[in-house]
């Protein structure tokens, strides 16, 4: 069963009770059918708002956390940039010279 997050009010149009002395059954039903229909709309409009809120805050959310991580690359290319290939030959013979001394063992 889904949970509802939202209800649109009133839910049924036409299943109120007509006022004692109505001359007109068919006009006092109509009348009261489209104040209901606008209501519903005024509803819907309220939850639109609120669903569109909702996506503008994720938005905004995502778009900050892009920013940070596009900032923490700019900075692992400014790293990256300034290492010296002396030492990264260096640090590749290590490695390569202690995986050599683990097969070994």
């Amino acid at each position: 069963m889904p949970l509802v997050k939202r209800n649109i009010e009133p839910r049924h149009l036409c299943r109120g009770a007509l006022p004692d002395g109505v001359t007109s059954e068919l006009e006092c039903v109509t009348n009261s059918t489209l104040a209901a229909i606008i209501k519903q709309l005024g509803s819907l409009s309220r939850h639109a708002e609120d669903i569109f809120g909702e996506l503008f805050n994720e938005a905004n959310s995502f778009y900050l956390r892009m920013n940070s991580l596009q900032e923490r690359v700019d900075l692992l290319v400014i790293k990256v940039t300034q290492l010296d290939s002396t030492v990264e030959e260096a640090f590749e013979l290590l490695i390569r010279s202690s995986v050599c001394l683990v097969l070994i063992l």
